[in-house]
C-alpha cells in the first residue's frame, strides 16, 4: 500500500509542477482519502477501541503522526518566501505558485497551522472546506482531520456489523450527489462544493472502511503482481488524454464520477493485496508519501530562485515537474529521518503496549478469483456511474448553448492526434483551420456550456499558444 500512496503523492506533484491534465490531482487526492479511510477503519478497530482509553489515544496518534512534519513545512515555506524574494514564488512568465504571500507572518502562520477552516452554505449545501496560503494541498489535510473526528463514531456502529456501513455510505452518497445538483455543470462551483468540501467527499473515506471490513472477512488474497498491471493501465487512463474514457476527460462532473469510480476499484484492489518481496521498499515508499505531498510547493520554489526554469522549462513542463518529483522525494527522505522517525517513538509510547489481535489469514484461489470477477464487472458500470452522475448534474440547470465561433492557435509540434485529443479534454467543436495561418496551427472552434470555469481552463491549456474572440479579463467569448 506504501507504493501505492507514493505514486498518488507523485501524481499530484506532476500535476502541480508537470502539466498532467486536470483529473489527475483530483483523484488522487480522492484516492488518498479511500487509502485513509481503510488505515483508520483498521487501527480504530485492531487496536484503540479494544483498550479502555482508545479514542483519546487515538486522535493523540494522529496528531503526532500529522501535525509535527506539517509545522516544519510549514515554517520552512514562510522562510522561503520571507527569505529568497518574490523570484520563489513566481516563475519567469509571472504565474503565481503561491497566493497571498502578501500578508503579514503571524496571520500567514496562524491560518496554516489552523489550516484556515470556512464553513458556509451554497444554495442548500453545507460545505467545509481549508484554505492554508503556506501549504496550498494541505486543505485536503483538513479534510482527513475532520474524517479522523467522525472516525470513532462511525467504526463504533459498524464493526459488530459491518453491514451498517452501507447506511454511513448511503448518507454521504446523497451529500455527494446533492453537492453535484448544487454545482451543475460549472465546474468552478463544483470544486467548492464537491472536490474540496468535505461534507460531500466523506463517502470516499467510508468506502476505504468498507475495504477494510472486506480484508477482514477475506485477509489478503491477491498477490501485489496481480494489480500491478491494473495499477499501471490506471496510470496511462489518468494521464494520457487519447486513452480518456468515452468522449476523454472532458471536465465535468459526469467524467469525474467515472474516473472516481475506478480510482476507488484499484484502491480496493491494492488493500486486499499482499507484498512479500518488496515489503521493504513498500514500507519505505509509505514513510515518505507524506513529506512528498507537503513539500513539493517549496521544493518548486526553490527550483524557481536558484534559476532551474531556465533549462528545466517552466513548471507545467514535464522535466520541471520531475525535477520537483526527485527534490521532494530527497527532502522528504531528510525530514523523516529528522522529524518524523523520532515522534515513532512518541506514537509507539501513545498507543501504549496493547497487542493488536494477528493479521487475517491469507485465503485460497477462492477469494482472488471473485475479488477479480467483482472488480471486472464495477470497471463496466464506470461509465454508467459517470452517465448518472451527468445527469444529475444537469437536473436543476438548463445546459448554457455552445459559444460563438473563436480561434485558437496550437503550440509549434502538436499533432493532429494530439490536438484531437485536447479538443475532447476541452469540450471544444472544430469548426475547422483557419486558411489565413501559414502555419496551419490555428483553428476555428466552438465551446460547448462556456462557463467561466471552462473558458479559464482553455486559456490555460499548456498546449494553446493563443486565442482570439475570448475576452481574458471577464472570461467570456465575445459575441
Amino acid at each position: 500500500m506504501g507504493i501505492f500512496r507514493f505514486l498518488l503523492a507523485a501524481l499530484v506533484v506532476l500535476f502541480h509542477f508537470g502539466g498532467l491534465g486536470w483529473i489527475v490531482g483530483r483523484i488522487a487526492v480522492f484516492a488518498f482519502y479511500g487509502i485513509s479511510g481503510f488505515l483508520i477503519f483498521q487501527v480504530l478497530d485492531r487496536v484503540y477501541l479494544s483498550e479502555p482509553r482508545g479514542i483519546p489515544r487515538f486522535f493523540c496518534n494522529r496528531f503526532v503522526r500529522l501535525v509535527p512534519l506539517y509545522l516544519v513545512y510549514t515554517v520552512l515555506t514562510l522562510a522561503m518566501v520571507r527569505g529568497l524574494g518574490p523570484q520563489s514564488i513566481v516563475d519567469p512568465a509571472g504565474r503565481r505558485i503561491l497566493q497571498g504571500m502578501d500578508r503579514g507572518n503571524i496571520e500567514l502562520l496562524y491560518e496554516s497551522a489552523t489550516f484556515g477552516p470556512d464553513v458556509e452554505v451554497v444554495g442548500s449545501m453545507p460545505v467545509l472546506q481549508f484554505t492554508p496560503s503556506l501549504i496550498p494541498q494541505g486543505w485536503s489535510i483538513g479534510v482527513e482531520g475532520t474524517f479522523y473526528l467522525l472516525a470513532p463514531l462511525v467504526v463504533l456502529t459498524t464493526r459488530r456489523r459491518a453491514w451498517a456501513l452501507a447506511g454511513w455510505i448511503g448518507i454521504g452518497l446523497l451529500a455527494f450527489l446533492w453537492g453535484v445538483r448544487t454545482a451543475g455543470i460549472d465546474l468552478e462551483l463544483f470544486q467548492t462544493v464537491v472536490y474540496k468540501n468535505t461534507v460531500a467527499s466523506a463517502v470516499v473515506f467510508f468506502m476505504g472502511g468498507a475495504f477494510y471490513y472486506l480484508r477482514r472477512r477475506w485477509g489478503q488474497p491477491l498477490p501485489f503482481v496481480a494489480i500491478a498491471i491494473p495499477m499501471l493501465a490506471w496510470v496511462a487512463v489518468v494521464t494520457i488524454p487519447a486513452l480518456g474514457l468515452g468522449a476523454g476527460p472532458e471536465r465535468s462532473a459526469g467524467v469525474f464520477s467515472q474516473y472516481l469510480w475506478l480510482t476507488l476499484l484499484l484502491a480496493g484492489l491494492v488493500s486486499l493485496t499482499q507484498v512479500k518481496r518488496l515489503r521493504a521498499f513498500d514500507v519505505n515508499a509509505g514513510n515518505l508519501c507524506y513529506g512528498v505531498y507537503l513539500n513539493h510547493f517549496l521544493v518548486g520554489g526553490l527550483l524557481l530562485r536558484t534559476g532551474a526554469a531556465s533549462y528545466l522549462g517552466l513548471p507545467g513542463a514535464l522535466p520541471f515537474g520531475f525535477a520537483v518529483l526527485l527534490g521532494s522525494a530527497v527532502l522528504a527522505y531528510v525530514t523523516y529521518r529528522l522529524v518524523e522517525h523520532p515522534f515513532d517513538r512518541v506514537r509507539a509510547r501513545v498507543r501504549g503496549d496493547y497487542s493488536p489481535p494477528p493479521a487475517p489469514a491469507v485465503y485460497g484461489a477462492r477469494p482472488q478469483i471473485a475479488a477479480l470477477a467483482v472488480a471486472a464487472c464495477l470497471i463496466l458500470l464506470a461509465g454508467p456511474v459517470g452517465q448518472a452522475v451527468g445527469y444529475v448534474s444537469q437536473s436543476n440547470v438548463a445546459e448554457l448553448p455552445a459559444s460563438p465561433a473563436f480561434n485558437i492557435r496550437w503550440r509549434l509540434g502538436t499533432s493532429d492526434g494530439d490536438r484531437q485529443g485536447f479538443e475532447a479534454e476541452l469540450g471544444l467543436t472544430a469548426l475547422g483551420p483557419v486558411e489565413r495561418d501559414p502555419s496551419h496551427r490555428t483553428w476555428s472552434y466552438s465551446l460547448r456550456s462556456p462557463t467561466p470555469d471552462r473558458v479559464r481552463a482553455l486559456l490555460e491549456h499548456q498546449a494553446v499558444e493563443d486565442t482570439s474572440g475570448i475576452d481574458p479579463n471577464r472570461l467570456e467569448i465575445s459575441q
